[in-house]
């Protein structure tokens, strides 16, 4: 939704299905990734389901894009239990690569898309430091707030 009834400059957004996305550039840390979006009135990616998330990954891989890509999944209000940021969900769309998450050395608490290991053929889900790493600087994914339609009801 757009609960600020903020408008929404869709020019530089990428209508897929029913959603509108950015796919920024520039290889950053995962605070950073999340201001670029909000400067652009949008939020980092949250995957509501497993086809939004296919939807998306399909798009890169016919962009032969190979980078991995920031959303908006971390653990960072507890430790273990891994939420979407911009509705506090749970992630539960089924796309962790294996073994993952595993908050590798205790670090590891912002979610990014991409092939994960070596011999990946699929875009997953993995946790990555969310900053203080120059391992991980990554692209990123924004998704416009849904359009909503009202109505207006003016008495005279």
């Amino acid at each position: 939704g757009n609960p600020y009834n903020l408008s929404v400059n869709s020019s530089s957004f990428i209508n897929i299905n029913d959603g509108y996305y950015f796919f920024g550039a520039e290889l950053v840390n995962w605070h950073v990734a999340y201001e670029k979006c909000r400067k652009l009135r949008s939020d980092l990616v949250t995957f509501e389901t497993p086809m939004e998330f296919d939807a998306i990954a399909n798009y890169l891989k016919s962009k032969g894009e190979r980078k991995e890509h920031w959303t908006s999944g971390n653990d960072l209000g507890k430790t273990g239990a891994h939420n979407w940021f911009t509705n506090a969900e749970p992630i539960n769309i089924g796309k962790w690569a294996p073994r993952q998450p595993d908050n590798a050395g205790g670090k590891e608490h912002c979610i990014h898309m991409g092939y994960i290991y070596g011999d990946s053929t699929e875009i997953q889900l993995n946790d990555r430091p969310c900053n203080n790493d120059p391992n991980s600087l990554f692209r990123y994914v924004c998704e416009a707030p849904k359009q909503e339609t009202i109505s207006i009801v003016v008495w005279k």
